[in-house]
């Protein structure tokens, strides 16, 4: 009986603890504080996820341009029937949203740009930055040394009427997305080219009339003979024809992309280092330091006869001399018209030029002046 009742007190004390563990246990689900729940995610880190789904190639190609037009930055946004450099192009899309997504997914980091005639202007990014709600896209154009081939290619040959530029809009190295809107691109500033023309015909002509009454372009000295007129000096001609190229091309450039700055180039230095030389030599050779002024007894017979012939008649180093200048003359015409930059010479042809403006002085300094 004993052993009884204490298997059945050690049996109560283990009974206990058992009860109070089962309690527990089915009482924990019932605490909403202890049951941990997943936070709800950010408006924040939802936009990113939603900034990163990249369209697929079916929705990106249904992407187009439904609108394109002109207008003037710095006149308050007015239209215009026509756009010039300087001037801003506003590009309407069907889904903005899509591009936009697909310019994030760049794996490049490519940004959008506008597309001219079918050829990314890599440097013309949209500013102010995109319209989502009205699907638009402005750009203002701007030339620059980035996209200076390109440009080149837009507004090299220019016509006096406005040229017809396909305008589409796409990530830079990729194909601009599907448009058939096109805008009216006018390449020579009426303004400009009027003032501009004006003031070089102003120039050639005074410049004419002073060749024509003074001795500008003449060899230098005395006069021959009372009432008689020096010859016309084939250095300095050639001296005052490159200046004249130098200065319309420059002003040329300067007229139609608006860059004064980037127009000079090592040709055009070397041009004017040949020509100023040239004119130096001769006047030296002429006239020689500390000599007696001898007044010369040849008298002009016309600018071409001059030029071309001495006291012994036509020369063949002067007829050389005076054909590289005019091919090269016509060359540098056809290169600033064609490029819209000053050219940039082979050194073999600034060589020649040279070697030919050096044989003349040589030359001019034994046989032309044997009298």
């Amino acid at each position: 009986m004993k052993n009884l009742l204490c298997a059945l007190s050690l049996l109560a004390l283990l009974t206990v603890p058992l009860a109070q563990a089962q309690t527990a246990v089915t009482a924990t689900p019932l605490n909403p504080a202890a049951t941990p729940v997943p936070a709800p995610a950010s408006p924040a880190a939802t936009k990113a996820q939603g900034a990163m789904a990249c369209p697929t190639p079916q929705q990106y190609g249904a992407v187009a341009v439904t609108g394109v037009r002109a207008y003037a930055p710095h006149e308050a946004g007015q239209e215009m029937h026509e756009v010039s450099l300087r001037d801003g192009i506003v590009v309407t899309v069907n889904d903005i949203t899509t591009l936009l997504a697909r310019e994030q997914c760049s794996p490049r980091q490519k940004k959008i740009v506008l597309f001219l005639d079918g050829r990314p202007l890599a440097d013309i990014r949209p500013y102010p930055p995109s319209n989502p709600v009205a699907n638009t896209l402005n750009f203002v154009l701007n030339r620059t040394e980035t996209s200076r081939e390109v440009w080149t290619h837009l507004l090299g040959k220019p016509e006096w009427g406005p040229r017809t530029m396909p305008v589409s809009v796409g990530i830079e190295d990729e194909h601009p997305i599907t448009s058939r809107f096109s805008i009216a691109m006018r390449v020579i500033p009426p303004g400009w080219f009027a003032a501009w023309t004006s003031l070089f015909a102003v120039l050639a002509v005074s410049f004419l009339l002073l060749a024509r009454r003074s001795d500008v372009l003449r060899d230098p000295g005395p006069a021959p003979a009372p009432g008689a007129r020096k010859p016309y000096s084939l250095a300095r001609t050639q001296g005052a024809v490159w200046f004249g190229l130098i200065l319309a091309g420059y002003l040329f450039i300067g007229m139609i992309t608006g860059d004064y700055a980037t127009t000079i180039t090592p040709t055009v230095l070397g041009l004017m280092g040949i020509s100023a030389g040239t004119v130096i030599g001769s006047s030296l050779i002429d006239q020689p330091p500390g000599v007696p002024i001898v007044p010369n007894p040849a008298i002009s017979r016309g600018w071409l006869a001059d030029i071309l012939s001495d006291s012994h008649g036509v020369n063949f180093h002067r007829f050389q001399m005076a054909s590289w200048t005019l091919v090269l003359g016509i060359v540098f015409i056809q290169q600033v018209y064609r490029n819209l930059a000053m050219p940039d010479f082979d050194v073999t042809l600034l060589g020649l030029m040279g070697i030919s403006s050096g044989t003349y002085l040589g030359l001019k300094s034994t046989s032309e002046n044997r009298r």
